[in-house]
């Protein structure tokens, strides 16, 4: 008996100490449902899902956008159709206002404290799918909680956090979908003419087509001839006005492209662009025109055209060999100065380095 009652006091710590253990598993497993199943108590206000919505308008912040799906999926903008659009860029703005949702349905005496409705609402919102519509008027801010007063057609009022709505109000230049000029490369590239300077490039050495024994910097050869081949556009202008209208019909560059295959790409640079009314920096812009898109005027970084800021003069390069052609690389920054173009009358006035911003409007 004696032993049994000291096998008993033994045992009994482990028992309690299982038991502690049993109970902290049951509070844990506990706090951790509630914590990963926690209830979402936002309002949906669009009960159309993305794939659902064929239409979208917005309105308000110096901006008014209104995208529709075509026939074959894509979106369009409906004032300009022949504008390029990021597909994707469109889809994920489409996506988060399908997902758009409230913190609170306004009632009662909430109602009574809302301040009187704006004669300018801050955006206006209009989705739809199929026959069906819907219409939402984000109102003033309440600076205080955070949160914008949105109501829908009905009247109800709700509140919408301010971060859920920031990025909703993109321009068509936040949806736009930079083009390139040519998928050719360096390789395909047989020969060069810019303004009166032509070039011809055998196994991958550039040399004067007119005074093949010239010494030439083969980077900056490069940079012109790279700076077509790899542009990207910041803009296009689907329905231009004559090439005057842009400084094209005097352009400050002319380049020609030739290759390989025998085809050629010519680009023309022209003026720069002018401060755009829906806040880009115009002055970072300048236009472009090619004869691969010859019914379109785009706009390019204007710093591009500092590739071609170029004399025979200053491409000279003694040091130039043959041998070091092809190891060469291409040159970060141009040669030459103002009024340095090949052509040498043009101006250089209006070029100045600018970082593009294109910003976003909440």
């Amino acid at each position: 008996m004696k032993n049994n009652a000291k096998k008993t006091k033994k045992l009994l710590p482990l028992a309690v100490l299982l038991a502690a253990a049993a109970l902290l598993g049951i509070l844990l497993a506990v706090l951790t449902r509630s914590s990963t199943g926690a209830a979402d108590t936002t309002i949906p206000l669009c009960g159309f899902t993305a794939e659902e919505i064929d239409r979208l308008a917005y309105s308000g912040n110096n901006m008014d956008v209104t995208l529709l799906k075509g026939s074959t999926g894509d979106w369009m903008l409906d004032s300009d159709p022949a504008l390029p659009l990021d597909q994707a860029k469109v889809t994920s703005l489409v996506e988060q206002y399908a997902a758009l949702a409230a913190l609170r349905k306004l009632e009662g005496s909430d109602l009574a404290e809302l301040p009187e409705k704006s004669a300018a609402p801050q955006m206006t919102i209009t989705i739809g799918a199929g026959e069906k519509t819907l219409a939402l008027t984000v109102d003033q801010l309440n600076a205080v909680a955070d949160v914008y007063y949105v109501y829908d057609e009905s009247g109800a009022a709700y509140t919408v956090m301010r971060s859920d709505l920031a990025t909703l109000s993109k321009s068509p230049r936040d949806l736009y979908k930079a083009q390139t000029l040519t998928d050719k490369t360096l390789s395909n590239v047989a020969a060069m003419q810019v303004n009166d300077l032509q070039f011809t490039q055998t196994d991958g050495s550039w040399t004067l087509t007119d005074d093949p024994d010239y010494p030439v910097s083969q980077s900056s050869i490069k940079k012109m001839a790279s700076t077509i081949l790899q542009m990207q556009t910041a803009w296009t202008v689907t329905a231009p006005e004559a090439d005057t209208a842009y400084g094209l019909g005097s352009p400050d560059v002319t380049a020609v492209l030739t290759f390989t295959d025998g085809t050629s790409l010519t680009v023309r640079f022209g003026n720069a662009v002018a401060a755009a009314a829906d806040g880009s920096d115009g002055d970072s812009l300048c236009y472009l025109a090619s004869d691969a898109a010859p019914t379109v005027v785009y706009e390019v970084n204007a710093d591009s055209k500092l590739a071609y800021a170029v004399t025979k003069e200053s491409l000279y390069e003694e040091t130039a060999t043959a041998a070091t052609a092809a190891s060469d690389p291409v040159a970060q920054y141009p040669v030459g100065g103002e009024d340095d173009y090949a052509d040498s009358s043009v101006s250089y006035t209006h070029l100045r380095a600018h970082e593009t911003e294109l910003p976003l409007v909440c």
